[in-house]
């Protein structure tokens, strides 16, 4: 195979692929890329049809317009397919010593990564593209930008793909222009005006073996669904594009409406989310949990605010994250160590402390021996249903936490720091509270206000430990635990 030059390209830009050229050129100018890419950008380049068009085109954008932006390719051998992978290596390598782009190359062991962190292959090949292209361009100077050839055709498949995932506006916009330092210049131009402009010069590309298989999703897609949608419109990717382009614009608006609704709240409130529209309330939800790197799918965005009327609750977000809602305040917060900033309403009979490995017992009858035997670790406490304020929870102690017993108000801080309680370990030390403040800290006194004494102690609290082992850090603790 002979070196591609420059001027194959310019020939090429020139003929049949013109079009392609005022498509890309366009799609620079409309998402402002080119402010982007003049700070260097650095291309991912795979070797196939589409990648190979993209570095051409940078090239002759940067020639046409006398530019000086760097320009770097970067290929990644994802390992799966042996030889195979090899030689789209080898071929990239090559074609950059002809164009005189520099060539950087990295292997990501793919297979290995689903396996160990239960992720499908195209899942794990992607995530981990990207990771090595942010780590790339963040070791370099003279790059701010990760130019990706992904096309309308792509675009048309992810967008069908969303929509039988049933996704909503953000998922129906489909593939992002731009997203944060990601560009995305041939999103306009189809696949087979690419591969028909690349034939018509003679510049090479490699093909992919997976892309022929329809075992996956996309492919099942791409071979399948889209030619049929030919018998529908005359150009179906165009207008699932123009389609796509509509849901992006109302997500857009969707999304300035959620960010105005935080901006404008210095603390969000569960009876402030109930009032939002259900659009409104799922794209605020998604940015709360983004703020700590999590996300929220429908189904949990729908379960949070089935909950919403509790005043106190949490529940799980995907990704190390916790929707907690804590006398009507809602937040989301990262994991602490490997437990959840909690906070659980509790009542009358048994509550789940999951995922703290515990339960949590408030009862009328004292709890039998025989049943705090089950756990590791127990401890109950006699307290009166007369100074309870509102409903009870339980959560990590906070800063400025107080409780009055023995005739004296007590700060937490103290009383833990006397007992010797590891900082480390004291936020996994349950408080039990209403909304007059904290009833009750296992291994310390309850809360004796004076009419609760003239009422007699008629409730007893109960708080059973069972660790999945034996390891330290997988468990709640009591105060008592650390007696002298």
């Amino acid at each position: 195979m002979d070196l591609i030059n420059i001027q194959v390209i310019e020939q090429m830009f020139s003929g049949i692929g013109k079009n392609i050229y005022t498509s890309a050129e366009k799609t620079l100018n409309s998402f402002e890329m080119r402010k982007k890419i003049e700070g260097g950008v650095l291309v991912g380049l795979s070797g196939g049809a589409d990648s190979v068009m993209l570095l051409c085109f940078l090239l002759e954008y940067r020639r046409c317009l006398k530019l000086n932006f760097p320009i770097v390719a970067v290929h990644i051998n994802h390992m799966i397919r042996g030889a195979e992978a090899e030689r789209d290596e080898e071929f990239s390598r090559f074609l950059c010593e002809g164009l005189d782009v520099e060539f950087l190359a990295r292997r990501i062991d793919v297979p290995f990564l689903a396996e160990r962190f239960h992720m499908s292959t195209e899942e794990a090949a992607r995530k981990y593209r990207y990771y090595e292209f942010d780590k790339i361009i963040s070791g370099r100077e003279d790059l701010s930008s990760i130019a990706v050839a992904h096309n309308m055709s792509d675009n048309a498949e992810t967008v069908v793909f969303n929509i039988l995932r049933g996704s909503g506006a953000r998922g129906a916009a489909g593939i992002p222009p731009v997203r944060d330092n990601i560009i995305r210049p041939l999103i306009s131009v189809s696949k087979s005006d690419i591969v028909s402009a690349l034939n018509d010069v003679g510049i090479p590309y490699v093909t992919d073996s997976t892309n022929l298989s329809d075992d996956y999703s996309r492919n099942y897609i791409r071979q399948n669904i889209m030619p049929s949608f030919e018998r529908i419109a005359k150009d179906p990717e165009k207008m699932i594009s123009r389609f796509a382009d509509n849901m992006r614009s109302d997500d857009d608006f969707i999304r300035g409406c959620a960010e105005q609704f935080i901006l404008e709240h210095t603390e969000i409130r569960n009876f402030d989310l109930l009032s939002l529209h259900s659009s409104v309330y799922a794209r605020v939800l998604a940015l709360m949990a983004a703020r700590v790197g999590a996300s929220v799918s429908y189904r949990i965005a729908a379960d949070i605010r089935g909950l919403l009327s509790k005043d106190n609750f949490s529940y799980s977000l995907i990704g190390k994250a916790t929707f907690i809602c804590e006398r009507g305040v809602c937040r989301v917060s990262y994991t602490v160590g490997n437990k959840v900033d909690y906070c659980f309403e509790v009542g009358e009979g048994v509550t789940d402390l999951s995922p703290l490995n515990a339960h949590f017992i408030l009862s009328r009858e004292k709890v039998e021996k025989t049943y705090s035997n089950v756990y590791k670790i127990s401890i109950q406490a006699n307290i009166s249903s007369a100074i309870i304020n509102g409903g009870l929870y339980l959560r990590p102690k906070k800063d400025g936490d107080t409780v009055y017993y023995g005739g004296m108000t007590h700060k937490l801080k103290k009383l833990f720091s006397d007992r010797k309680i590891p900082p480390s370990k004291r936020r996994l030390i349950p408080v039990l509270c209403d909304n007059s403040g904290v009833v009750w800290v296992p291994g310390f006194g309850v809360r004796d206000d004076c009419e609760g004494k003239e009422q007699g102690n008629d409730l007893y609290v109960f708080l059973g430990i069972t660790p999945d082992n034996d390891s330290d850090s997988d468990r709640l603790y009591s105060g008592s635990e650390f007696r002298s």
